[in-house]
């Protein structure tokens, strides 16, 4: 096992197993483990997060979180497996730095042309990502690319953290379809992490 894997998972005396999460990023900092992938393309639904603990990681030189889940296989290399719906009980490792749930964003970091949003990202075992999904304003957008990452705030809205250029979808909020099947609505947009939150800058109006 390589040594930056710093997303795993790991039951009690067994070796960690480097894993691939989902989670679901909310406006207020939370991170939500939805789903995991294994070495093996093993796919497992959490279905019951028990608790989640701050950790500092002296191997790892860092500081993160662990998830105590209950999670099912509902998908395998071989779809007749007889693993298919086997839940079991493990450990979920985020041991980097920008997942350590810290919270430091408060009112002192708004703008009315900023908004704090949900994002569902893939995290994958050396802490690499890729964005899935944003809602902004009530609507679903599905991530195609990501174009450009920099280490930037946005000018417009202030806010400091990592700027990502992405060519995104609107799609309905619980499939892949457009919303009107007559027009697919795709366009460049701006996703900035700031800290341990997500947002984007939006229009806004100014009172007189």
């Amino acid at each position: 096992m390589t040594e930056n894997v710093v997303i795993y998972s790991k039951q009690h005396g067994t070796p960690r197993v480097p894993a691939t999460v989902r989670v679901e990023w909310f406006p207020d900092g939370k991170i939500d483990p939805v789903m995991y992938w294994g070495p093996d393309c093993s796919c497992y639904k959490i279905e019951h997060v028990y608790e989640v603990t701050p950790l500092a990681f002296l191997k790892d030189r860092g500081e993160g979180l662990r998830f105590r889940v209950r999670a099912e296989v509902i998908e395998t290399l071989e779809p007749e497996s007889n693993l298919l719906h086997t839940q079991c009980e493990t450990y979920l490792y985020f041991a980097d730095n920008r997942f350590c749930g810290k919270n430091i964003i408060d009112d002192r970091y708004a703008h009315p042309g900023k908004e704090y949003v949900p994002v569902t990202m893939d995290i994958f075992p050396e802490g690499n990502y890729e964005i899935v999904y944003f809602w902004v304003h009530r609507m679903r957008y599905r991530v195609e690319r990501t174009l450009e990452v920099d280490a930037r705030g946005s000018f417009a809205v202030g806010g400091i953290g990592i700027w990502h250029k992405v060519e995104v979808r609107l799609v309905n909020a619980d499939d892949e379809e457009d919303p009107d099947p007559q027009k697919s609505v795709r366009r460049l947009a701006a996703i900035y992490f700031e800290i341990n939150k997500w947002f984007v800058a939006v229009k806004h109006t100014i009172d007189v």
